[in-house]
């Protein structure tokens, strides 16, 4: 039944939370998403200029000389406890807005907990020891506020604004939550389930998975750049890591505080001593250090997602420090490269002359550490290896003889002339001095970068260029329909190797199986057994199709809908759910095997890969089959203690079965009947409790069962049941569109 519930959250989802704010200005022309497909008849295209030679066209005026910013006034001082503080002081709006970066986020995080500097930020805000969550929302709500945390890959950025009268809300809330945090079991297991709903869509979003696949392949697991986030990681997190995260990176020496809008500066500084002389001083541990990787050749990783007709493409390099003195020249063929939109190179020769994609373009890090540095494109199938190779290609000539004169000074104009507008408030102001400083940049990157990428010469990003560019020992991931793409790079002559979409990326927890309690087991063994003959006995195990109808109420993002719930099986392994919500919508899944469709108001589609392993588990769970299910091959079962569901005392039996999946069931000690099943659905627990018993041709059916879990619940009552009744397989079959 808990299908039903997630079916709902397809039909009723919402917009999700607006992305996190950037923490440094954007330099203009990292790469654009285009939409427009190029023309399938364009005639070949004129080497002349059509508009060469004119005079009655207006002219553009001269290009003004770069100019160095002018701040607002910027004061900086230290607390008592060793806190940077910086603040920018601006009248032109009656706000405030204060950034506190702690100088630890994904690059500090040790293998073991992947993922915790993400989960510790999701949770900051929601409860301190002095206000839940809800009293932090109401506080910040009543002034018309926002307050937000988010981890970056070399920080922890936690943000609270208001309006000028209102600062003192933002001075009360900041430091309880750093200082204080509750840590909630609740908001924990909600925020697991966000991270785990991200990691599963990451199953259909192929440009998500090629960008994840290429920096484990770039980086190796040897390398925190290469350690992906997963599933099982996110799974094995706990309270007592959150804490000892916080512990151990949230000290005052190891942040720095921004804050800008309209001030009063002496008033401020006596009211930060006071807010933030409860953060007790401590040791900032020493980072983690990783050697680069080495390559001596390239490398190809075809990621197979059978069905694509594109194929995502990424080609990536290790790239260079922000503080390098190679950066502004790097940024200026990066632009000339791939950085430019519509004006660079990649774009014009993939696009415009080889009709191969919609876009290309190319990126770099820019942090303290080295990073990557990442060409992006896709294409037809078809097109996918003469794709690369144009990609490569032009990162060749790049390499070899650089940006030409009219490029750098494109280049040049784009960069420097756009610069100003991405410091247009104080906020954002403040966040690029304080990226500056955790890159170890002065002040002086952020007023002069105008003047750093003017100076620029041809010659310097030709040098740049020469230096970095390694396409004959890239990294490359390919995602896309393995059958067809693998051909294709093996008539090319192109070594690769080829992994499943849905394999791990990187490295994996290691997860010991509890050891084994032979007492245990057997008293588990013996309560199936009773229940199995509680349920029906050799007529349950003699069933091969059902059919079963139920009429209720689904609960599912703040909705509560009249649901109309139809099932139908064919075992092993084929199940077709029809479901009514709200007497509009109809929606439609059909799986055999492992593998799908699905239709709705938006049509009819194959099963995203997302949902897979969500029927896997779903099929393991099915109420009434798990007690056969228990009793497979490689399944154990072990009881693990008591417990009561709606007064009813019943046995605890834990069952789990290869492959991870797990769950208990709560077994009545009079009837035998299962009340109630528990199991693990993303990052937060399911309980499916079932009732009124009615004996079906010998076999006990539940006719009342309620799903809660996370945020959605289902209330249904069985309408009708059929035991083994004639299932035509031509309702497992896709429909036409």
């Amino acid at each position: 039944m808990k299908r039903l519930v997630l079916l709902c959250t397809v039909v009723a989802a919402s917009c999700g939370p607006n992305a996190p704010r950037e923490v440094m200005p954007t330099l203009p022309g990292d790469g654009v998403a285009n939409v427009a497909p190029p023309p399938t008849d364009a005639k070949p295209v004129s080497d002349q200029d059509p508009w060469t030679g004119r005079d009655d066209l207006i002219q553009a005026p001269p290009l003004k000389p770069a100019q160095a910013v002018t701040l607002p006034t910027v004061e900086r001082f230290t607390l008592p406890n060793g806190l940077e503080v910086m603040i920018v002081k601006s009248d032109r709006l009656p706000t405030v807005a204060m950034q506190l970066a702690i100088r630890a986020g994904r690059g500090e995080e040790p293998l073991a907990r992947l993922g915790v500097a993400e989960l510790t930020a999701n949770v900051l805000p929601k409860g301190s020891k002095k206000k839940s969550a809800l009293a932090i929302a109401q506080a910040i709500d009543f002034v018309g506020g926002s307050i937000t945390a988010d981890a970056s890959f070399e920080a922890t950025w936690v943000s609270c604004s208001t309006l000028a009268k209102d600062t003192k809300t933002c001075l009360e809330l900041l430091p309880e939550m750093i200082t204080q945090p509750s840590f909630p079991q609740g908001e924990i297991d909600k925020a697991k389930a966000a991270m785990l709903a991200d990691i599963s869509r990451r199953l259909d979003d192929t440009g998500a998975l090629a960008n994840a696949e290429l920096q484990n392949l770039l980086w190796g697991n040897d390398h925190v750049r290469g350690w992906v986030t997963s599933a099982a990681w996110i799974n094995q997190l706990d309270r007592d890591d959150l804490i000892a995260w916080h512990k151990t990176w949230f000290v005052p020496a190891n942040a720095q505080l921004a804050i800008a809008g309209d001030v009063d500066l002496a008033k401020l500084k006596k009211e930060l001593v006071r807010a933030f002389g409860g953060w007790k001083k401590g040791p900032v541990p020493a980072r983690p250090r990783y050697p680069d990787p080495v390559r001596r050749a390239a490398v190809v990783r075809l990621v197979d997602k059978p069905g694509l007709t594109q194929t995502q493409i990424r080609v990536g390099q290790l790239g260079l420090r922000h503080d390098d003195a190679r950066f502004f020249p790097t940024l200026v063929w990066n632009y000339a490269l791939g950085g430019g939109a519509f004006s660079s190179r990649l774009m014009t020769v993939v696009r415009s002359q080889g009709g191969k994609s919609y876009g290309a373009s190319t990126t770099f890090d820019r942090n303290l550490e080295r990073g990557s540095l990442v060409a992006t494109t896709f294409t037809r199938t078809e097109e996918t290896v003469a794709t690369l190779k144009l990609v490569l290609d032009e990162l060749g000539k790049m390499r070899d003889g650089g940006p030409n004169a009219d490029e750098v000074e494109a280049a040049i104009a784009n960069l420097a002339g756009s610069y100003a507008l991405r410091l247009a408030g104080a906020d954002d102001v403040a966040a690029a001095l304080v990226t500056a400083d955790l890159h170890g940049l002065s002040q002086r990157y952020v007023t002069d970068f105008p003047l750093l990428v003017a100076n620029v010469t041809t010659e310097d990003a030709a040098e740049a260029a020469r230096d970095l560019l390694r396409p004959e020992t890239a990294a490359i991931v390919l995602v896309g329909d393995g059958a067809k793409v693998g051909p294709q790079l093996e008539a090319a002559g192109i070594p690769f190797e080829k992994v499943a979409f849905t394999d791990a990326i990187g490295p994996q927890p290691e997860v010991a199986a509890p050891p084994a309690d032979a007492g245990k087991i057997a008293a588990a063994q013996k309560i199936i057994d009773a229940a199995l003959v509680a349920k029906g006995g050799a007529k349950l195990a003699a069933l091969k199709t059902l059919k079963m109808q139920a009429t209720g109420t689904l609960s599912a993002q703040g909705q509560k809908l009249d649901v109309v719930f139809k099932r139908a099986l064919v075992l092993p392994d084929r199940m077709r759910m029809d479901i009514e919500l709200a007497k509009q919508f109809n929606v439609s899944i059909a799986v055999s095997g492992n593998a799908g469709w699905q239709s709705g108001p938006q049509g009819i589609d194959d099963l995203p890969a997302s949902q897979l392993p969500a029927l896997v588990q779903q099929r393991f769970i099915d109420p009434e089959f798990i007690l056969l299910r228990a009793k497979d091959a490689g399944v154990t079962a072990e009881l693990i203690g008591t417990d009561k569901v709606d007064g009813a005392l019943c046995d605890l039996v834990r069952i789990v079965a290869p492959g991870g999946l797990e769950a208990q069931l709560l077994l009545d000690q009079k009837t035998h009947l299962l009340r109630q099943t528990r199991y693990m659905n993303g990052g937060s627990e399911t309980r499916e409790t079932f009732d009124d018993y009615r004996d079906v041709k010998g076999i006990q059916i539940a006719h009342h069962r309620v799903s809660i879990g996370g945020a959605e619940a289902s209330d249904l009552k069985v309408d009708s049941v059929e035991l083994d009744p004639a299932i035509d397989a031509k309702i497992f079959v896709k429909p036409q569109p």
